[in-house]
């Protein structure tokens, strides 16, 4: 395969880059601007045969925008595909918004052009190589970083707060990901520690202990030291050696740790606050690679540049390389996504261990009848039976957290379709169903809404469990339900209101069930014509008129 990247580095004629990832080749012309380098390549593919579900082919696009960032960095100049942004980039021209032109601020990446040098083609070569041996993991975190570098150093020609936050941001992945931190109590804000430990002074060791672990698991610890020890591990005294072409101000080994810090500081003033950097350290100053403001030593965006690309380079080159790696990578590839299969594929399916999985099948189910009773096309309701027989063996003993879904869903599976498509229901499931269904939970909330029956929990309790599962319905234990369900027992607490005359709660969880719903037409009217003399009923509200569900045969995938 062959592509075409637009670059301002220059290859002499004779002059080619091979590399275990391609060839790159100079044009034939130099008069074209910005110049052209061909990305040429062969892609190996795994002999699967040619049947459905088997991709042929990535094309050249996924390549060459990975070889292009790789490029890029390496040679540590512009090098896209986009001709329209190479030629922006390398303009001259000043950033609409920042009023400067990029090349004043970073040498050499944003130059009119570059003529590379021998040892520039080699370390291309060199770089990719050790590159394209990293372990996987380690190649996937290293080409994050790249590509955030090389964004952030595009950034630079439009918003410089945003690039210096990525440039950081690109060595920051890297500390996170791989700088083998292991969390312990001095890690922790000093601010949050005092206070826990003030907290805890009355407390035995032991629940004192047990609270500092609960805490260093759920905490980011100490991040922007983390950053900053990572770099410094990774900053080589070479660095501060070496000839970088830049005037001024060079950043030396002392100042190493106080800039880090304030670099990362200002990333995270950006982010948290939109804060600019320094006008200091967007001068320009010739090149200068610090600066200083107050009695704070800064880096510029060119010594910012300069040292984070540094460290990612010392980074790779101190990892292992691997000639083969046995890896599934076919779900990495470009073009394929992952995406939850319908309901129908897996709703019914008893197969395997399923013990744990009753609130993915509720989740399932509801998908289901939603559609049916809002008579979707081809709607259907799967029979989930196997599944239901299945579960009567061990929802009895298993935890109420993983038999509370079952219950439900063998209850409303039972009450949406015919007698004759029904579950068998022992005495034991039963007894469960009228117990545990009876209490509190989102489980209950659903059964009632969808059997036709009020709760008859106390008032804030029954307000309580429903901001329960609107507030822990994304989490990993939590239940989601469609929307018009959403809506249905958000309306069932507005009737209860109604009932006992609180007219202004009641139109709260009203409007609530609007706001979540936006765009429903029967919710809209019905908040319109609202009267409070008048029953609410969510069916009348939100469906069309009632239809009884088909049950299919359970579905294979």
């Amino acid at each position: 395969m062959r592509g075409i990247l637009y670059t301002n580095a220059v290859f002499a004629r004779e002059e080619s880059a091979q590399t275990a990832a391609g060839c790159l080749l100079p044009s034939s012309s130099y008069s074209i601007r910005p110049h052209v380098l061909i990305y040429e390549f062969i892609e190996r593919m795994e002999d699967e045969g040619v049947k459905p579900g088997v991709l042929i082919s990535s094309t050249v696009d996924p390549y060459l925008h990975d070889f292009s960032v790789v490029a890029s960095f390496a040679l540590n100049c512009t090098c896209t595909p986009d001709v329209d942004l190479a030629r922006r980039l390398t303009s001259g021209g000043r950033g609409l918004v920042t009023g400067v032109a990029p090349q004043e601020l970073v040498r050499r990446f944003f130059d009119k052009e570059y003529w590379c040098q021998p040892d520039d083609i080699a370390f291309l070569r060199d770089f990719t190589n050790k590159l394209i041996g990293l372990p996987r993991s380690t190649f996937l975190g290293v080409m994050r970083a790249l590509r955030t570098y090389v964004n952030g150093m595009h950034r630079i020609a439009d918003d410089l707060e945003l690039a210096y936050t990525l440039l950081v941001a690109s060595v920051e992945s890297l500390a996170q990901d791989f700088d083998g931190h292991e969390s312990d109590w001095e890690s922790f804000d000093e601010r949050k520690r005092k206070a826990v430990d003030e907290a805890l002074s009355a407390a035995d060791e032991v629940t004192a202990q047990r609270v500092r672990e609960a805490l260093l698991r759920v905490e980011h610890i100490a991040l922007g030291r983390r950053f900053r020890e990572f770099a410094v591990a990774h900053t080589r005294p070479s660095y501060f050696r070496e000839a970088s072409g830049s005037d001024g101000f060079r950043l030396g080994r002392s100042d190493l740790a106080e800039v880090l810090g304030l670099a990362y500081q200002s990333r995270s003033k950006y982010v948290h606050q939109l804060r600019r950097v320094p006008d200091m350290v967007t001068m320009g100053h010739s090149h200068a690679e610090t600066a200083v403001d107050g009695r704070s030593t800064h880096l510029t965006l060119q010594g910012l540049a300069r040292l984070m690309r540094s460290i990612i380079i010392e980074f790779v080159m101190r990892q292992i390389s691997i000639d083969r790696e046995p890896y599934d990578y076919r779900l990495e590839r470009s073009g394929v996504v992952q995406m939850q299969l319908a309901p129908q594929y897996w709703v019914g399916r008893a197969e395997g261990e399923i013990t744990k999985a009753g609130r993915v099948k509720l989740e399932g189910f509801l998908q289901q009848l939603e559609s049916c009773l809002l008579k979707q096309p081809d709607a259907v309701l799967t029979d989930i039976r196997p599944v239901l027989e299945k579960a009567v063996e061990f929802v009895p003993s298993t935890k109420k957290l993983h038999r509370l879904p079952y219950l439900a869903l063998h209850f409303l599976f039972n009450c949406h379709v015919s007698e004759d498509n029904s579950a068998p229901t022992p005495s034991a499931i039963n007894a469960l169903i009228e117990k545990e269904l009876g209490e509190p939970s989102s489980e209950s909330l659903i059964a009632h809404a969808l059997s036709g029956q009020l709760v008859d929990w106390p008032l804030e309790v029954h307000r309580q469990t429903l901001d329960g599962y609107l507030r822990r319905r994304a989490a990993a234990s939590g239940l989601r339900f469609p929307r018009a369900f959403e809506a249905a027992i958000t309306l069932d607490l507005a009737e209860r209101y109604r009932l006992v005359g609180d007219i202004e709660a009641c139109k709260a969880m009203v409007a609530l069930a609007v706001e979540n719903h936006p765009g429903h037409a029967g919710l809209l009217e019905f908040e319109e014509t609202f009267q409070a003399e008048s029953p609410i009923g969510w069916r009348d509200v939100m469906l069309p008129t009632s239809k009884e569900p088909t049950v299919e045969a359970a579905a294979s995938s």
